[in-house]
């Protein structure tokens, strides 16, 4: 196996530190990985699709928190609070594993947002 296979590329480190850097950091996380997903997109295909996708699951999972912490107001939301959080963690977790293989990963559940 030569060198190349054994390390982590380029594109594959910029896409694991924007996955891991919005889960860390949240809205601070965001907004690096959208300059950082803006800048390296012109450089990388792998980083133009698999960056758009990342920022519209993260988008499109606020936007369910937002709704569901509305939600306990009727108790409803008691319920969807934990499993819309779970199911956010889980496929960004999946995403990373993904991402670290250098493969795509088409997120479930997103809306898109950025085009």
């Amino acid at each position: 196996m030569d060198d190349y296979r054994k390390s982590i590329s380029r594109e594959n480190l910029i896409m694991l530190l924007m996955a891991g850097g919005i889960i860390v950091f949240n809205l601070i996380g965001f907004i690096i990985a959208y300059f950082v997903w803006r800048d390296y997109s012109k450089d990388s295909d792998f980083i133009a699709r698999n960056g758009r996708r990342l920022l519209n699951f993260h988008i499109s999972f606020f936007i369910y928190e937002l709704i569901s912490g509305l939600l306990v107001f009727l108790l409803v939301g008691m319920v969807l609070v934990p499993l819309v959080s779970i199911a956010y963690l889980v496929l960004n977790i999946i995403a990373m594993i993904r991402y670290g293989s250098y493969k795509d990963y088409e997120f479930p559940f997103t809306i898109n947002f950025i085009k």
